[in-house]
Parts: structure tokens; C-alpha cells; sequence
């Protein structure tokens, strides 16, 4: 009998540290004070030898059973029992002295159980317990309680016990074990005994299929000789039928060759007619756009140059303009200075009245000077306002140049794309007829397909049921008995057989001869309709391209519209800038010289205020001098007038031959237009006709 030796306790409740402790052969007895942990002992000892229930072992959950730790001991992380049992007498199955389990249990409730150092499963471990009659539920071990619980027992439930304790439940629990297996083992037999009847069946079919192949090969021999002498005979119908074939297949070769050479014609006409519209294109491109060009840059180049004139003639008018209101003014000055010069003349005679003269001229030009000083600041006033609208018409002025720049750089787009467009009556309309007719089409090959597919298949049945009824003649004609009617064959027999088949024969023949002639007439529309799928597919990639070529031109055309506007716009605001500028310039021109009868007047003021009896012949003197200046200014200025004028009829001649020649550009532009229009159209009528 095996007995425990040693019990090795490690962080399993009170025992932190590794705590052993052996046992002898005998009673053994274990002493100590209350909480000292002689109870965890013995939970120790149902712990390792396997018991579940965590209650029994005075704990609520797996984990409570490792220690928790002490203010001077950390917390252990696992919980480990090993016990070593005596086996010097053999009660285990292990041939070693001393068998050893333990049971180790983590924090997160994993039992791991190990017997000799080895890892097993529980199962393993109550196996090798029961060989010495340990059970950890049983009374190898007698807990607090349960000997009053044996005393208050029934008497067939300790009797139970003592069995238990005895080791004759374990003979009876082998029993019943048995005995299951012993049904089980019936059961099996049945099943064993009905499958052999199945297979004892099906070797009797076996038997009877193997007769059945045996007489199978005899028959296939003979079929395969016979099959021999009908292929002989299919053989010669064959080559007078190839014969047939190959002159039918000369004369569909030479309408094949009618056909190919329409088509090559057809070709060469397409061929010549899309060189010609490559010429058309390149003429368009080449000669077209670029004397367009030429064209436009001549015509730009001219309105710059007539422009030039206009400004030129404009200035020349304003020197007029300055010109006759400075000879006016000069005049005014000699009428001017002659009559300070009689009064001079006057007060160097009358001597008593220069002082009051002196008085009231001065207060006379003092008036004066402060007309001419508010004239003069209107002058700057409206010359500052001339320069910020001089600014403002610059930048109005490259606004509409950027804006015809852009106008004309889309016109050329829009031009580029006409060009490229395949059919200018492509619409939204005709590209969705176009899909709807292909997939008309498209069902309508797939219906033909499927047509095919089933004539097809019909005919390879039809072949095959002839092949097999002539198989059967011949086979019944190489036979003695009948296998129908069981009697012996006879020339009548076989005449017999041969008029019942022959019908059936021909009848199959005929189904497969109409289905050939249904086979080509559906071949000859599936190449129709194929052909008009690949036309109907490159009509409707090309309306998709015209399409959104022509949503690209409408685009465009409104980006126009809208840069028109812009321009129109553009131009008004120049034009009311431009008058705004004159009505300046011609108000600027009136107040030209302000500035220098201001400082003239007011050099007349000091002069006056000055004026003695000494110095008025002196002023006198000068005046004279000063309106014969001025009459050789007003002479000068005739002749400055005559020159300008004779230079405006030049320039405005050359103006006029601009214009001209900026007339006939036009024209040439209009004729150009005109060709590029004929170039369009006839490409079109080109393109009709490869259509067709």
C-alpha cells in the first residue's frame, strides 16, 4: 500500500516560502496553535491530488488560494503543491520508487497538473490515482464533519462507503463499464452483419455486371468490324461528296473574288476620297490659317497705323487749335500794351495825374490777377484730373486688348474644332437611336446564336441516332436470333427490320438537311449583323466625339458671348472716357496760358505800384519794344500755321490710302472666309460620300 512521503507547499495560503514536509509509514500527526495553519494543510493535500471545488478548500475563487502578501512579504504570483507517493510496492503503473504530482494555479485561475516533472492532464492524474484506490472525493481522506455525517448515513449509502473505502466499487464500476461495452460490441455486430448482406449483394451484382462486360467486349469487337466496312462505305459517299464540295467551293471562290475586288474599288474610292480631305484639312491648316493670319496681322497692323495717323492729325489740329488761341491772345496783348501805352504817353505828359492813374490800376490788374489765380488753379485741377484718366484709359485700353486677344485665341479653338468635327448634325437624339439599333442588333445575334447553338445540337443528335440505327441493321444481320422477337433471322426478317428503320432514317435525314440550309442562312445574317455592330459601334464612337467637340464649341461660344460683352462694355467705358478727355484737353487748351498772364499781370502789378515820373518814359520805351516782339511772334506763328497745315494734308492723305488699302484687306479677309467655307463643305460632301 502507498503512503505519502514528503508535501511541498510554495505561496499556497499561508506559505510563502517554499515550506516540505515529510511523512513516515505510520500516523503521522501534525501540532500546532490556532491560525497557525494546520487546516491548509490538508486543503493543501486535496488541492494537489486534484479536487475542484474551491469551497471545499475554504476559498471563494482559485486565486484567493495563492498568498496575498504581508506588509513584509510581496504577494506570490502562483500557487504550487507537489506530494510524493511511495511506490516501492508497485501500487502505480510508473516503474520508479517514488511517484510525484503537483498542481500549480495562476492568478487568472489555471490549474496545471504535472506528474514526475511532466505536464498532464487531470484526467491523467485521477487515472493514475485510482490505481492505488486515491480518489480526491472519496474517504481516502476523512475531513471535519463527515464521520458525523457516516453515522447519520442510510445504511445502503455506507454501505456504499465501505465498498468504496473496501475497493470493490472500482470491480463494479469495471463492470458496468464492461457491460456498456459489450452493448456497444452488439450493436457493432449488427451493423457489421447488415453491411455484409449489402455487400453479398452487391458482389452478385459485381457478378452479373462482370458477365454483362465480358459479353460487352465480344460485341464491341464485332462493332468495331463493322464499324470498319461502314467507314469504308462512308468513305467513298464522302469523297464523291468532297468532290461536290470542292467545285461548289471554285465557284463561291470565284464570287469571293468578285466580291473582294468591289470591295478593293470600294476601298480605293474611300482611300482617294480621305486623301482628298487630308488635303482639305492641310489646306485649311497650311494655306487657309496662315494667310488668315497674315491676313489679320496686316489688317491689325493697319487700324495701328491709322490710329497713329489719327493721333497725329489730332495733335496737329490741337497745334492749330494752340496756335490761333495764342495768336488771340498775343493780339490782346498788343491791344493791351497800346492802350497802357497811351495812358503811359498820357501820364508822361499830365505829370499832376500819375498817382491817382497809379491807385486805380493797381486795383484795376489786382482784380484781374485774381480771375487769372482762380483760372490757374482750375488748370491744375482739371490737368491732375486729365492724368488719373489718362491712367484709367491706359488700363481700359489693355483690358480690351486682353480681352480681344482672348475672344480671337477661342475663335481659332472654336474653328480647330469645327474642322474636326465628323457630322455637324450629331445630337443627343441620334446617338440614342444609335445605341437602341445596337442593341436591337445586338439581341437579335444573340437570338441567332442561341438558334445556332440549338441547330447545332439537333443535328449532332440526328447524326448520331442514324449512325446508331445503322448500327443496329448491321448488327441484327450478323446475328442467328433475333434479340427482339427471339427467332431466327431471316432475308424477310431482315427486309422487315430495314423498312421499319428506313423511314426513321430519312426522316432524320431530312430534319438535318433543313437545318443545314437554316445553319447557312443564319451564318450569312451573323456576318451581316456583325458587320453592321462594328458600323453601328464607329458611328457612335464618332457622334460622342462630335458631341463633345460641339459641347466644347457651345462652351466657347458662350465664353465669347460673355468676353463680347465684356468688350462692348470695354469700349463704351473708352469712348465716354475719350469724350470725358477732349472736353479736358479743349478746356486745358482755354486755360493754356494762364499761367503766363498770371505772372505777366502780376510783374505789371509790382511794375505799376513801382511806377514814378522818373522810370514812365523808361516803361514806355519798353512797351514799345514789347508790341513790336509780339508782332514778330504773332508772324512766326502764321508761318508755323501754314507749315502744320500742309503737313496735316499730307498725313491726312496717307490716312486715306490706308484706309483703302485697310478696305481691300477686308475683302481679301471676306474671299478667304468664303474659301475656308467652300473647303468645309466640300470636305463634308467627301465624308457623305465614304459614309455612303
Amino acid at each position: 500500500m502507498s503512503y505519502i512521503k514528503r508535501l511541498v507547499m510554495h505561496g499556497f495560503k499561508s506559505f510563502p516560502k517554499k515550506t516540505e514536509i515529510p511523512f513516515t509509514q505510520g500516523i503521522n500527526v501534525i501540532l500546532g496553535p490556532n491560525g497557525s495553519g494546520k487546516s491548509n494543510v490538508s486543503d493543501a493535500i486535496c488541492f494537489v491530488l486534484g479536487r475542484l471545488s474551491i469551497k471545499s478548500l475554504r476559498a471563494a475563487k482559485a486565486s484567493n488560494l495563492i498568498f496575498l502578501g504581508t506588509k513584509s512579504i510581496s504577494a506570490s504570483k502562483e500557487a504550487s503543491v507537489e506530494i510524493i507517493l511511495d511506490n516501492s510496492r508497485g501500487s502505480f503503473s510508473i516503474e520508479e520508487k517514488e511517484i510525484s504530482i503537483k498542481r500549480i494555479v495562476r492568478k487568472n485561475g489555471q490549474s496545471i497538473y504535472k506528474i514526475n516533472n511532466k505536464t498532464k492532464t487531470r484526467q491523467e492524474v485521477l487515472s493514475l490515482l485510482a490505481q492505488a484506490g486515491i480518489d480526491p472525493k472519496g474517504f481516502n481522506m476523512i475531513l471535519q464533519g463527515e464521520i458525523q455525517n457516516l453515522v447519520g448515513m442510510h445504511s445502503e449509502e455506507r454501505r456504499k462507503i465501505i465498498e468504496e473505502v473496501s475497493g470493490i466499487s472500482i470491480y463494479e464500476s469495471r463492470k458496468e463499464k464492461s457491460l456498456k461495452e459489450l452493448e456497444k460490441t452488439e450493436d457493432r455486430l449488427k451493423e457489421i452483419h447488415s453491411i455484409l448482406r449489402e455487400r453479398t449483394a452487391y458482389l452478385n451484382n459485381l457478378e452479373k455486371e462482370r458477365k454483362q462486360a465480358l459479353r460487352f467486349k465480344k460485341l464491341h469487337e464485332d462493332v468495331k468490324r463493322l464499324k470498319a466496312s461502314i467507314i469504308y462505305s462512308d468513305l467513298n459517299k464522302k469523297s464523291k461528296e468532297l468532290e461536290r464540295i470542292n467545285s461548289q467551293i471554285s465557284q463561291k471562290g470565284k464570287e469571293i473574288e468578285k466580291v473582294k475586288n468591289s470591295i478593293a474599288s470600294g476601298e480605293a474610292e474611300v482611300k482617294n476620297l480621305n486623301s482628298k480631305i487630308d488635303s482639305i484639312n492641310s489646306k485649311i491648316q497650311d494655306e487657309t490659317g496662315l494667310e488668315q493670319e497674315k491676313i489679320n496681322r496686316e489688317i491689325a497692323n493697319l487700324r495701328a497705323e491709322i490710329a497713329g495717323t489719327n493721333v497725329r492729325i489730332e495733335n496737329y489740329e490741337n497745334k492749330l487749335s494752340d496756335i490761333s488761341q495764342e495768336k488771340a491772345e498775343l493780339k490782346s496783348s498788343i491791344m493791351e500794351f497800346g492802350e497802357s501805352l497811351e495812358e503811359l504817353e498820357i501820364l508822361g505828359e499830365d505829370k499832376n495825374t500819375i498817382s491817382e492813374n497809379k491807385l486805380k490800376e493797381v486795383s484795376s490788374k489786382k482784380e484781374k490777377l485774381e480771375g487769372l489765380e482762380e483760372q490757374r488753379k482750375r488748370f491744375y485741377m482739371m490737368k491732375s484730373e486729365l492724368k488719373s484718366l489718362a491712367e484709367l484709359l491706359e488700363d481700359k485700353t489693355n483690358d480690351l486688348q486682353n480681352s480681344t486677344n482672348e475672344s480671337d485665341f477661342i475663335l481659332k479653338q472654336i474653328e480647330s474644332l469645327t474642322i474636326e468635327i465628323f457630322d455637324k448634325k450629331s445630337n443627343e437624339e441620334k446617338l440614342e437611336k444609335l445605341k437602341i439599333s445596337l442593341a436591337e442588333k445586338r439581341d437579335s445575334l444573340k437570338s441567332l446564336l442561341k438558334r445556332e447553338s440549338e441547330i447545332e445540337r439537333t443535328n449532332y443528335l440526328n447524326e448520331a441516332e442514324i449512325e446508331n440505327q445503322k448500327n443496329l441493321i448491321n448488327k441484327i444481320s450478323k446475328m442467328d436470333i433475333c434479340p427482339i422477337c427471339k427467332n431466327k433471322i431471316t432475308p424477310d426478317h431482315m427486309k422487315e427490320i430495314q423498312n421499319e428503320i428506313k423511314p426513321k432514317i430519312d426522316s432524320l435525314k431530312k430534319q438535318t438537311s433543313n437545318s443545314d440550309v437554316e445553319l447557312n442562312r443564319i451564318y450569312q445574317r451573323k456576318d451581316i449583323f456583325e458587320k453592321d455592330l462594328e458600323q453601328i459601334s464607329l458611328e457612335i464612337s464618332k457622334t460622342e466625339d462630335d458631341l463633345s467637340r460641339i459641347s466644347k464649341i457651345n462652351d466657347k461660344t458662350l465664353q465669347i458671348k460673355n468676353l463680347q460683352e465684356r468688350i462692348d462694355r470695354a469700349q463704351e467705358e473708352i469712348s465716354n472716357l475719350n469724350k470725358r478727355k477732349k472736353n479736358l484737353q479743349d478746356k486745358l487748351r482755354s486755360l493754356e496760358g494762364v499761367e503766363k498772364r498770371y505772372e505777366t499781370l502780376k510783374i505789371e502789378v509790382e511794375e505799376v505800384s513801382l511806377r514814378s515820373q522818373e522810370n514812365v518814359d523808361s516803361e514806355i520805351s519798353f512797351k514799345r519794344r514789347e508790341i513790336d516782339r509780339i508782332r514778330i511772334s504773332i508772324k512766326e506763328l502764321s508761318r508755323n500755321n501754314l507749315d502744320l497745315r500742309e503737313e496735316m494734308g499730307k498725313i491726312k492723305k496717307i490716312a486715306e490710302e490706308k484706309q483703302k488699302s485697310l478696305s481691300k484687306k477686308r475683302a481679301q479677309e471676306e474671299a478667304l472666309s468664303l474659301k475656308f467655307k467652300n473647303l468645309i463643305s466640300s470636305r463634308d460632301s467627301f465624308q457623305t460620300k465614304i459614309r455612303d
